[in-house]
């Protein structure tokens, strides 16, 4: 009889504050893994939105410099530049360079709206933000600053660079030409320098496209 009491008295207490310690340790260590789980899944969207704002703004970037027009064009009510591209530092309110162009592509089917198919559009540097600035028309009147679309944030610098007569420059005071290439370079706080060239076709300035 003594020894069934004994068996039946249950655990002891310390066995039961060994018991709670030991599901207190494998909570902690599940809660700490589930948050690491969690953590790396919110690292892994900020990423994945990250390299898809890269890739996006980067298409548009590629659009715009391949469609390039050899068109002189009207800025602020001014009559027309003998120059097809502007770049220089603070164009554009830019707070480093600044670059401003036409192009083409923008499609008017049928010629339903009363524009055509060019575009003026720039790029500029705002608090460590690169904006795209677009006209609907390349020549704008006094007042007229664009519509602004901001395309990639965290960046760094940007610097374009310009070949023609077989050298790289800086900077453009040619009238009546495009340049044969175009170089980007954007250096960006997490993915470090980017750069692109883009082969600019149609470089000079018609006799058709001057009357247009």
């Amino acid at each position: 009889m003594l020894q069934m009491k004994r068996r039946s008295r249950g655990f002891t207490l310390i066995e039961v504050l060994v018991a709670l310690a030991i599901l207190a340790s494998l909570t902690i260590a599940a809660y700490q893994v589930l948050n690491q789980v969690q953590r790396s899944n919110v690292v892994s969207q900020e990423s994945e939105q990250r390299l898809g704002e890269i890739q996006k703004a980067l298409a548009i970037m590629d659009s715009d410099f391949r469609q390039m027009a050899a068109r002189q064009f009207r800025n602020q009510g001014e009559d027309p530049g003998a120059q097809l591209l502007w770049m220089q530092d603070g164009l554009l309110s830019s707070e480093s360079v600044g670059i401003l162009f036409t192009r083409h592509g923008w499609i008017n089917p049928q010629m339903q709206f009363p524009r055509g198919d060019i575009i003026k559009v720039g790029y500029r540097l705002i608090d460590e933000r690169l904006e795209r600035v677009w006209w609907r028309y390349p020549d704008t009147v006094a007042g007229d600053d664009g519509i602004v679309r901001p395309l990639l944030t965290q960046v760094e610098s940007i610097s374009f660079r310009l070949y023609h007569n077989h050298q790289w420059v800086k900077q453009w005071e040619d009238k009546g030409v495009l340049p044969e290439a175009v170089s980007v370079t954007i250096k960006l706080k997490d993915y470090g320098q980017i750069e692109r060239i883009y082969l600019i076709s149609g470089s000079e300035l018609s006799l058709s496209n001057a009357s247009k």
